[in-house]
Parts: structure tokens; C-alpha cells; sequence
């Protein structure tokens, strides 16, 4: 046995952990197998056919003790070493520097770099439009109904087999009876809560008025005042223009957060409760920027706090900026008013709502400026108010979280317009236009006297 297969038996024998620290303190080197193949270095005598015969030769024969492993691996060692600092000395000679590209080939690998940018930049391009139009896709293939049909949808969607029936149109299985039933019901109480607030405000302002002595008259345009009575000081100015206002909002709040959640009022009764706060609100946060720009009403009471131009304005801001977020978050109490729960689910919310709230405001306003005229842009402290709803019935649309809870109990499943609200709508405007026309003088007079009893 060769005493090179005796040293990698001893060497598997031993601990490695042993070895490990044999190594560190330098009482072994590590050995690794040599191999007999010359290498890339081949000696200078290297003759292929040479080497061919020797090395059969070795295979054929056992090496004796004259030539043993350990003499082959001296001399092939010395020969490889010898060979390797040949080699070392002609590649690294001194003076030897790396060769450097020229400033063409520079510039020729710059254009290459920069085409291939391009084309990178090209192909991202193409993915991103790729993946938009897949994503475009997509949303065009799961998307629901669009807006315009939200909004014009005419409520549950009629069966073929209705449509062959051809039903009639006074039908309550018709869905354009039932939307027109509902729009003009809710236009009805809306002018009639408009009447019914409108007289509550100027009659406040008048018996506050009558309070100090001063006599006015109601129009259906306008309250009017004796401007030249010697009783006006700049208190009884604020207080005849600033109570009624806040007596509007402090009833409003009343309505909306006790009145409109009473279980005994469903359908067109928390109608005619939700449309009243409207008005009401719109009397305090509408009145302030009408009366801004028009110095009546409301905007008297800016006048005498003598409030200057840019507090005016941002009064008038955030006035408008509260009667939007009540009308937003009215858009719970909109949808209970409802007499059917499938009115209010998924996409026909947003059209009942048009046909509860925007378009019956659409049509009472047009309906109250015809009433008004010829007075309604010279006495326009009213008209701009009407206007001012729209921050009441717009954002309501943008609301789409809401969970709205439904009294159905007492609701009459069949819908018709309702002669009541119509009667007293026609009644309350006749007495607007021709009442008032005429005028309503109001003074109240209170003596008191106090004198001792007579026997």
C-alpha cells in the first residue's frame, strides 16, 4: 500500500475540529490530491505522442521503490513551479498596462447603449398601454349602469311579458306612473312648506317689530316697513332681522332630530317634516349671503355690526359651505321618506332621489317665481333664496353609504297622487298671490296700567 493512500486514511480519521486548530497553529498543512495531468503550463519538452506512451507505460506498470508516488510528485511539482514563474514572468512584465478604448469606440458604445435604452423605454411603453387598455377592459366589462341611467331610471325594470301586455299608463304596475306619482306629490308639499315657512318668518319678524311699536306689511314678495318712524335704533334693527333667522334654525333642528324620527310619520308625512327643515334651514344659511348681496333681511344685521367687507364674504362662504353639509348628510333622511324598499337599493337610489328631491325643487322654484312676478328680481332677498336650495338638494347625490331604515308597516302599497297636499297647496298659494297682493298690516298694541283698588 502507497503511502499516499495511507495519508488520506489517516487524514479522514481525524477530528475535524482537531485539524481545524493543527491548521491554526501551524503544525499541519492542508494537502490537497495532485493530479498527474500537466496542465494549461505545459514544460517545454511537452511532445503530444511522448506523453501519449508515458502514460500507458505508467498504467501498465507499478511504480517501484525507486519511483514511487512521492518522487512523481516531487519532480512534476518542481516542473509546474518552474513553469508557472515562466509563465508569471512573460504576462506580468513590468510596464504592462491595460489597453483603452478609443474615443470612436467610446462613442460607438454610447449610441449602442443608448438604442437599447430607447428600445427598453419603447417596450415599457407598450406594456403600460398594454395593461391600461386590459384594465379598461375590464372595468367596461364589470361596470354597472352609468350615471344618466342612475338618474333616469325609471325604477323596477318591466318584464317582456309586461311589455307585450302593453300596460296601461294611469297603471300602478306602469314604473313612469309610479316616478310621476312621487315627483308631483313631493312638489306639492315642497311649495306648500315653502308657504307655510315663508309666512312663519316675515309674521315673526313683524310681531317682533310690533313689540316696539313699529308697524309693517306683508306682501307675498316682500315685508315692508315704515323706513322713516322715528322708533328705529340700531337694537331693534338687529333684533326684528336676527331673531327670525335663528328662531328658523333652532325649529329645523327641532324637525330634523326629534320630529322626522318619530315612528308615527312615514311616506309623504316625513316628506312634508323634511322639506319644512329645508326651508327652515335655508332661512338662516341662505338668508345670510341673500341678504349680503341684496342689504335686506338678514344681511341687515352685518350691516349694523358694521362687519366689513372681507368678514362679509367669508360669512357668507361658510354659510353656504353648512347648508351643503346638512343637505349631504340628509341624504339618509331623503331616502327615508321612501314607501319602498326596493326604490332605495343599489342604482335606484340616485333616482329617487331625482324624482323625490331635485326635480320637484326644479319645478316649485319655476312655479314660485311665476307667483312672485312682476316683483321678483325688484325685491330680490326671496328669489336668491330659492336659489340657495340647490346646496340642499345637490349634495345628497354624493352620498352613497348611507343605510336608511324604513317604517313599512303603515305604508299604503298603492301609489296615487294625493288630493290632500294638492288642495291645501292650491288653497295656501291663492292666499299668497291674492291675500298678499293686497297686503297683511300687522301691529299688536299692549298697554299695561297699574292703579290701586277703589273700595
Amino acid at each position: 500500500m502507497s503511502s499516499h493512500g495511507h495519508h488520506h486514511r489517516k487524514r479522514r480519521r481525524k477530528n475535524p475540529i482537531g485539524e481545524f486548530f493543527d491548521r491554526l497553529r501551524g503544525k499541519k498543512s492542508q494537502s490537497y490530491h495532485r493530479s498527474s495531468f500537466p496542465g494549461i503550463n505545459m514544460p517545454k519538452d511537452y511532445d503530444a505522442q511522448t506523453w501519449k506512451v508515458k502514460g500507458q507505460d505508467e498504467e501498465t506498470s507499478t511504480p517501484g521503490p525507486e519511483h514511487g508516488a512521492e518522487d512523481l510528485e516531487k519532480d512534476f511539482s518542481q516542473n509546474f513551479a518552474e513553469n508557472a514563474n515562466h509563465h508569471a514572468n512573460d504576462t506580468y512584465r513590468p510596464g504592462y498596462s491595460k489597453r483603452k478604448k478609443s474615443f470612436f469606440g467610446n462613442l460607438d458604445l454610447y449610441f449602442k447603449q443608448r438604442e437599447l435604452r430607447k428600445e427598453e423605454r419603447m417596450r415599457e411603453k407598450l406594456r403600460r398601454k398594454h395593461r391600461r387598455k386590459s384594465q379598461q377592459e375590464y372595468r367596461r366589462m364589470n361596470k354597472g349602469p352609468g350615471v344618466g341611467k342612475k338618474l333616469f331610471n325609471l325604477g323596477e325594470e318591466v318584464d317582456e311579458a309586461a311589455k307585450e301586455k302593453k300596460v296601461p299608463f294611469l297603471s300602478q304596475r306602469n314604473p313612469l306612473y309610479r316616478n310621476l306619482t312621487i315627483t308631483l306629490n313631493s312638489v306639492f308639499v315642497f311649495i306648500l312648506t315653502y308657504i307655510l315657512v315663508y309666512l312663519f318668518y316675515w309674521l315673526t319678524s313683524m310681531l317682533v317689530a310690533s313689540w316696539y311699536g313699529l308697524d309693517s306689511t306683508l306682501y307675498f314678495y316682500d315685508l315692508k316697513f315704515n323706513d322713516h318712524s322715528p322708533l328705529w335704533n340700531r337694537f331693534n334693527i338687529l333684533l326684528v332681522t336676527g331673531i327670525p333667522p335663528f328662531i328658523c334654525l333652532f325649529l329645523a333642528i327641532f324637525l330634523i332630530q326629534v320630529l322626522f324620527k318619530n315612528k308615527r310619520f312615514f311616506g309623504l308625512q316625513k316628506l312634508f317634516i323634511l322639506w319644512s327643515a329645508f326651508h327652515l334651514f335655508n332661512h338662516f344659511f341662505g338668508a345670510f349671503p341673500s341678504g349680503i348681496v341684496t342689504d335686506e333681511g338678514f344681511g341687515y344685521v352685518a350691516a349694523w355690526l358694521y362687519l366689513n367687507t372681507a368678514f362679509k364674504f367669508l360669512f357668507s362662504l361658510l354659510s353656504l359651505f353648512a347648508l351643503g353639509a346638512v343637505g349631504y348628510f340628509s341624504a339618509r333622511h331623503i331616502l327615508e321618506t321612501s314607501d319602498s324598499m326596493h326604490r332605495i337599493k343599489g342604482d335606484n337610489r340616485l333616482s329617487f332621489m331625482l324624482f323625490q328631491t331635485a326635480i320637484p325643487w326644479l319645478i316649485g322654484t319655476v312655479t314660485l317665481l311665476l307667483i312672485r312676478l312682476p316683483h321678483n328680481f325688484d325685491y330680490p332677498y326671496e328669489t336668491l333664496m330659492l336659489f340657495s336650495t340647490v346646496f340642499l338638494v345637490i349634495p345628497p347625490f354624493f352620498n352613497e353609504k348611507v343605510k336608511p331604515e324604513l317604517n313599512l308597516l303603515r305604508v299604503k302599497k298603492k301609489r296615487h297622487i294625493n288630493i290632500g297636499y294638492l288642495a291645501m297647496m292650491l288653497v295656501f298659494l291663492l292666499f299668497l298671490r291674492i291675500m298678499l297682493g293686497i297686503g297683511l298690516h300687522f301691529i299688536i298694541e299692549i298697554n299695561i296700567s297699574i292703579s290701586p283698588a277703589t273700595g
